[in-house]
């Protein structure tokens, strides 16, 4: 198994959860490129900072314990962090939705509080396309109730005109993992036990914008084939 740990990490299952909750439509037999604006601020401040595709939210500096204890309960952290980026981004662009990915009990990544200030909540969020996961994401710490940091690559996203290629499916896409696991001298039945879905991933870009194509998503990644050349890579 160690050639499919290569090809395909699933050290970190939260991905491959979400994923599956998108799923349920039918696989298209064909998918489009996708273009992207990242979503600025309503209200720019000195606290909002944007470049290449993502905007950072700055907290204090040092940062500082929050004014109220933290939510008791994870949802009311989540309607919370939802109606602060309708308040500063507006609500999300047509055909996209936000899906969480994971959540942790403190204000800065791990699983409890560990300093006078990081009481509160630690949301990942990603931005789903026509039901697509995408890699399109939010990542919020939340002190107390109302302090918010973080940064965001959430965006307007639109099809590339033209771009709408035949992709393969999802057994064309197993047989070309098992050729991938054969030339690594490996067994290529391990094939058929990859867990992987549609996703979309950057391919390329500048400071204003980005480009997404489709591709089959093993795992959490990083390794995937490309949906419409079946070329395998690597995310990162």
């Amino acid at each position: 198994m160690e050639a499919l740990r290569r090809l395909a990490s699933f050290a970190v299952p939260a991905l491959a959860l979400f994923a599956a909750s998108c799923a349920g439509a039918p696989v298209p037999t064909a998918l489009p490129r996708l273009h992207c604006e990242v979503l600025q601020p309503l209200h720019p401040s000195g606290r909002f900072h944007s470049g290449w595709g993502t905007v950072v939210i700055d907290g204090d500096h040092p940062p500082t314990p929050a004014p109220e204890p933290p939510f008791a309960s994870d949802r009311e952290a989540e309607d919370q962090l939802r109606g602060w980026l309708r308040e500063q981004f507006g609500p999300m662009p047509k055909g996209t939705d936000l899906h969480v990915v994971s959540v942790q009990q403190s204000a800065s990544g791990g699983d409890r509080p560990r300093y006078d200030w990081d009481a509160g909540h630690t949301f990942v969020f990603a931005q789903t396309w026509r039901g697509f996961a995408t890699d399109r994401n939010a990542v919020l710490y939340l002190q107390g109730r109302s302090k918010v940091s973080g940064s965001h690559s959430l965006a307007r996203i639109t099809v590339v005109p033209g771009s709408e290629r035949t992709i393969l499916d999802e057994a064309t896409a197993r047989a070309r993992i098992a050729e991938v696991l054969q030339s690594m001298g490996r067994d290529a039945a391990e094939a058929a036990d990859v867990p992987m879905h549609l996703h979309f991933l950057w391919s390329g870009g500048d400071e204003k914008s980005s480009e997404l194509r489709p591709v089959w998503l093993l795992g959490d990644g990083p390794g995937y084939l490309d949906a419409v050349t079946g070329v395998p890579g690597r995310n990162g």
